[in-house]
């Protein structure tokens, strides 16, 4: 499929056609752009409450030799002609596309830059030829004007002033301000196009636009278009070894005049070489945070490049589609140490979303009103994160206000998720409230056994009608309320609240005693019981006999002995595992059951349904490492890896991790991965590997050094900034374990605190 060019920060797609389009996002603050292979997607921008559009479809380039008639799209190829070059370039923060064929090399690359909302385009053509070419150079993308579904509010025409096409929607009573569109160019076109009818053809396609048949495109205005385009020819004639180059931005503003202003600040080449240098120092800055040097080469480059750059896409943006309280939350608890300062915003402002009654909204921007119950269970792993990697006592203090109302008033199962103002609380309360107010809810919303409601649904949304009626019950969610007690008593101690450790720890120990009394069933946990009191997760059912989050999270919030743990997780080696991963279920579903949820009706190794969840996967090989599994945790790892060898053509990115691999028993796609980048995987993988193989843990009093490695490692190195400090670790195989802090031992695994700017030498040595 390609390589990892780790030097330049880089993957490299060399097979342009694999099983399935190959994607990559860019993205700030406020805008996120999606591409394939080449460079083709959607964009958006949001306000707030409100997202925008700005384009979608192809976004294509094409040449046309003006002395043969060649016609083709170097960065598309729709032909497949046999280019003597033809990569993908996935970057930190760009995408280039690379094809040279016929004596031209053409190297088109998009950008989202650090601020504002637009996206940048730049296209360089090279003659390689002997002779001199003349060709005309074709630009094109399909910006989305129409925010209101009234086709009679929008039109289109070169600006002059602009320096391109301008794309305005105007209306009564719109939802949004920016009711502008524009497609700027830092070099005047020869001939434009704005109608995607007129340059595609009626019946046509961009796989042949018609319109490129002829000398030139019509230089046409438009109104009342489904379909708009913003195409720009450009007649060049290149010398031998010449070359041409021009930058486009797309974008939008609230008035022609700001497009106007956008346009000219930023669409030059100048501009774009500023924001992709800015964009390339900051993820230069977050790869440096931890890097590491394993036997495992491909680990190398997803730990110390990929997995940051995807989950950093979680820590802004949630799933894309909207900002799930619960997937935030995860994604900033493992993006803490790249930057910080911006994690504790993000914090501060996820905790927004909190009702009164300390229960948080699903999904916010958009808002989703279904009721799931384990938002709260994710708060104090993130704040505690954030605590061990600064000693910043201070966050717990920060006054946040709630969303306005309790979880049950404000829940609906028919509401439709929906873009709407943030309303908050006048009242404000402490961070430490927050997570205070978060437990006791978890605690109070619980069912006859003593275990926690379902309600809506927990992390296994599509449970999401075994309690509907307030009285199915969820093993799971009790555990994961178990961990998060522990979590919250650590909280607890660092806010010198010891008074309260008493109290919680009561409540604590009575959910324990409620899952073992209740939960567990001979080598395993259930995974709880519905509204009619019938268990979920059984031997007894007929589908869905184990579950495998109940399992990896009683490790995780060591709900019993280490010895019965050990016989939990041989469990889920016999009972879960496959050639891939492990299945979140099994067997599978094979028949829907109203009293269970969606997950009935899913097909056989489908999503929650018996795939290799590689969420959960990612718990598990945190409960391995708990457990000194090194082996075992290390062999997961590498069983979900795009490039195991008992899953080939599974249509996964190198560059990206998958929420999901069909599972076994689905009989037509089993292996087979759809959906990456919208999953919190990436950021529970990056802990895996960093803070529990290579053992490298932030606390309040400084790094602990407790590695959990396999057993065919056995030398590795890992560069750890903290605090200012640098640490250089090298780890070596010896008769006994000790960690050296600059030559000297260290009693037990806490390294000793550097000051800013200070390096230190480590030198571990594991048995």
């Amino acid at each position: 499929m390609g390589y990892f060019n780790d030097q330049k920060r880089e993957y490299v797609i060399t097979n342009m056609y694999p099983r399935r389009e190959l994607v990559n996002y860019l993205w700030n603050e406020t805008t996120v752009c999606k591409c394939n292979q080449f460079g083709g997607g959607f964009s958006w921008s949001s306000f707030g409450a409100e997202r925008r559009a700005i384009e979608t479809g192809e976004r294509n380039v094409y040449v046309k030799d003006r002395d043969s008639g060649t016609c083709y799209s170097p960065n598309r190829n729709y032909a497949r002609l046999p280019f003597e070059k033809f990569e993908a370039h996935i970057g930190l923060g760009y995408h280039t596309v690379i094809s040279e064929y016929d004596g031209v090399r053409v190297e088109y690359t998009l950008l989202v830059p650090p601020k504002g909302n637009f996206i940048a385009y730049t296209v360089r053509a090279y003659n390689l030829s002997g002779g001199e070419k003349h060709i005309d150079l074709y630009f094109c993308n399909q910006p989305q004007p129409d925010i209101s579904g009234h086709e009679a509010y929008g039109m289109a025409d070169y600006d002059e002033e602009l320096g391109g096409i301008h794309f305005p929607h105007e209306g009564f009573a719109l939802d949004s301000e920016y009711t502008h569109l524009f497609l700027a160019s830092a070099q005047k076109p020869f001939a434009f196009e704005t109608s995607k009818d007129r340059f595609c053809g009626a019946y046509g396609s961009f796989a042949d636009p018609e319109s490129l048949r002829e000398d030139s495109l019509s230089c046409k205005g438009t109104s009342f278009e489904m379909s708009y385009v913003g195409a720009m020819q450009y007649r060049l004639t290149l010398a031998p070894q010449a070359e041409w180059e021009n930058v486009w931005i797309c974008g939008m503003g609230k008035s022609r005049e700001e497009c106007v202003a956008l346009a000219k600040e930023n669409a030059s080449r100048a501009a774009f070489e500023k924001a992709l240098q800015e964009v390339e120092a900051q993820n230069a800055q977050y790869s440096d945070v931890f890097r590491m040097e394993t036997p495992d080469a491909v680990l190398n480059s997803q730990a110390n490049i990929w997995l940051k750059r995807q989950l950093s896409l979680g820590k802004t943006w949630g799933r894309v589609y909207g900002k799930g309280f619960r997937d935030v939350m995860q994604d900033i608890t493992a993006f803490i140490s790249f930057n910080p300062k911006l994690a504790r915003e993000r914090i501060l402002n996820v905790l927004r979303y909190q009702y009164e009654d300390g229960n948080p909204i699903r999904m916010m921007q958009p808002d989703m009103f279904y009721p799931y119950n384990d938002g709260g269970v994710w708060i104090p792993s993130a704040v505690l994160a954030y605590l061990n990697e600064t000693a910043d006592i201070s966050v717990l203090s920060e006054q946040i206000p709630y969303l306005i109302g309790t979880s049950a008033e404000n829940s609906g199962y028919s509401k439709p998720s929906v873009f709407r103002p943030y309303e908050g609380t006048e009242k404000a309360e402490s961070v430490f409230q927050h997570i205070q107010r978060a437990m006791d809810y978890l605690y109070s919303s619980r069912g006859k056994r003593g275990l926690v409601l379902f309600i809506g649904g927990d992390w296994n949304d599509s449970l999401n009608n075994a309690g509907r009626l307030k009285k199915g019950e969820s093993v799971w969610l009790t555990i994961a309320t178990v961990k998060a007690l522990n979590e919250f008593e650590e909280i607890l101690r660092l806010y010198q609240r010891e008074d309260l450790i008493a109290d919680y720890a009561s409540k604590k120990e009575e959910l324990k005693q409620s899952i073992l009394v209740h939960g567990m069933e001979e080598d395993h946990f259930l995974y709880g019981f519905n509204d009619y009191d019938e268990k979920i997760g059984s031997d007894e059912n007929e589908y869905a006999k184990i579950f495998l989050n109940p399992q990896t999270w009683a490790v995780l919030a060591g709900l019993l002995d280490a010895p019965s743990l050990h016989k939990l997780m041989d469990t889920v080696e016999k009972r879960l595992r496959c050639d891939y991963g492990y299945m979140q279920c099994y067997p599978s579903f094979r028949k829907g059951d109203d009293k269970i949820g969606r997950v009935s009706y899913f097909q056989p190794g489908l999503v929650e349904n018996g795939a290799v969840y590689n969420h959960g996967v990612a718990f598990k090989i945190v409960a391995d490492c708990l457990l000194g599994r090194g082996d075992i945790a290390y062999a997961s790892l590498k069983a979900i890896s795009f490039d195991n060898p008992k899953n080939p053509d599974n249509g996964m990115e190198p560059y990206a991790v998958s929420n999901m691999y069909m599972g076994p028993e689905n009989p037509y796609v089993a292996g087979y991965a759809p959906m990456s980048w919208i999953t919190g995987t990436a950021g529970w993988l990056y802990r895996c590997v960093t803070e529990y193989i290579c053992g490298v843990k932030p606390t309040p009093e400084g790094l602990k050094i407790e590695p959990c490695l396999p057993s065919a490692w056995d030398r590795l190195r890992v560069t750890r900034k903290f605090r200012g400090g640098v640490y250089e670790i090298e780890y070596c195989r010896g008769e006994k374990a000790s960690v050296l802090f600059n030559g000297k031992g260290v009693e037990g695994t806490l390294l000793p605190l550097l000051k800013a700017g200070e390096t230190a030498k480590v030198t571990v040595y594991f048995v």
